[in-house]
């Protein structure tokens, strides 16, 4: 077995490889397109036998967390659009009353929700302020942090997940909001349907709440779909 002994810094050469591989922009990095480079990488790494870091593997699930919020608020920006397409349109003159001010309209999309741009070196500094959380519970959690690296490592195997999907969202169209860490006791459960919650929440109809990484994650159906 091949031992990378520069994993420190491995995952740093893999999101810079990425970016300069699927020349992306350093100055507004794809979220999504780099976790899916990243992704594709470990697999790769895995299928010459070489050993990977804790680090290399968190990160992976770090970059898949990150592109699930990028994809939802993209999806929370095109509706905001959207609404305002429509006021626009369907405001008559004789309902003056109801209609929105021009200086109402500019507070509101001054106040909207835009993308900001992410830079390569602030997409590594928010890996690493994420990466030293984890390390500084590690030795009280050692065990918890094991099996979330795991968890996280078995999931990038994951190939056919369509029936998977479908199945979590007959639940949630059925119940509403499930606790992922109550529904899902076992680390076989939570394996299978990480990566299916994360796809519900990039087709925009799920929520995915989770206040703190690794705590508690909340699969919320969306009132919307």
């Amino acid at each position: 077995m091949v031992d990378v002994n520069f994993d420190i810094v491995l995952w740093v050469k893999m999101i810079k490889e990425g970016i300069e591989k699927k020349n992306l922009n350093p100055w507004d990095v794809n979220i999504a397109e780099i976790a899916d480079y990243y992704i594709q990488k470990i697999r790769e790494l895995k299928k010459f036998d070489i050993r990977l870091s804790a680090d290399v593997i968190l990160v992976g699930g770090i970059l898949l967390r990150m592109k699930s919020e990028a994809l939802y608020d993209e999806c929370e920006i095109e509706e905001e659009e959207d609404y305002e397409y429509y006021e626009d349109d369907y405001f008559y003159d004789e309902d003056v009353e109801t209609k929105p001010k021009k200086s109402q309209k500019k507070e509101k999309k001054e106040n909207k929700k835009t993308k900001k741009p992410v830079t390569v070196d602030e997409l590594i500094k928010t890996i690493e302020k994420e990466l030293n959380k984890v390390k500084k519970s590690r030795k009280k959690k050692e065990k918890k942090t094991k099996e979330v690296e795991e968890i996280i490592e078995e999931l990038i195997e994951e190939e056919d997940i369509s029936d998977i999907i479908a199945e979590l969202l007959e639940d949630l169209i059925r119940e509403g909001i499930i606790i992922y860490q109550e529904r899902f006791r076992t680390r076989e459960e939570r394996v299978r349907y990480f990566i299916p919650s994360l796809y519900l929440a990039n087709d925009g109809k799920a929520e995915l709440i989770q206040e703190k990484l690794f705590g508690e994650l909340i699969i919320k159906l969306k009132s919307t779909f």
